[in-house]
């Protein structure tokens, strides 16, 4: 079996070892448990209250950033802008096949000392990423992406707290 219960008022589901993608399992179940009591140790249920969610508090945006690599839906720019927001996964998949130029991307909501991995697929016309000035690249200079239909690239970032350390590996068809 891989997940273990405990029932001690309020019923976890805790992955044992060896179990794969065990952290949606466990922010789905066991921090949806969590997060509906209140935590008063006699397993009332109550939902706790916003005054709770400050600094340094335990939240589902932190904890899903924590557990490992969780992929967002793809995206898709049908004009020359697009924004990755990294409360949706830390992993992204950006299809530029639709974008009608070269695309400027906005990267919003990252945390202080997390990896992210953004898959960049070329479509019929080559596109270029426009990447924000927190984006640095070692000696200065950013990716040049793939120019042939379905290559896929991956840009990996590192955010600092201040700014993105990026890094790239070319051509994944």
């Amino acid at each position: 079996m891989p997940f273990t219960s405990l029932s001690l008022g309020l019923t976890l589901t805790i992955p044992t070892n060896g179990t794969k993608n065990w952290g949606t399992t466990l922010k789905n179940t066991t921090w949806t448990k969590i997060s509906q009591h209140a935590h008063t140790g006699g397993g009332d249920g109550n939902t706790i209250p916003t005054s709770g969610l400050t600094d340094y508090a335990v939240t589902t945006i932190k904890l899903a950033k924590n557990y490992g690599y969780t992929e967002a839906a793809a995206l898709t720019p049908a004009g020359t802008t697009e924004t990755i927001d990294f409360n949706n996964g830390n992993v992204q998949n950006l299809d530029v096949g639709s974008a009608s130029g070269d695309v400027t991307l906005t990267l919003s909501n990252p945390a202080q000392g997390s990896i992210y991995w953004i898959w960049i697929t070329q479509g019929a016309t080559a596109r270029n990423i426009i990447w924000p000035g927190s984006v640095k690249w070692p000696q200065g200079q950013e990716p040049i992406l793939s120019v042939l239909t379905g290559q896929v690239d991956l840009v990996k970032l590192y955010y600092t707290g201040t700014e993105y350390r990026g890094t790239w590996e070319l051509d994944f068809s």
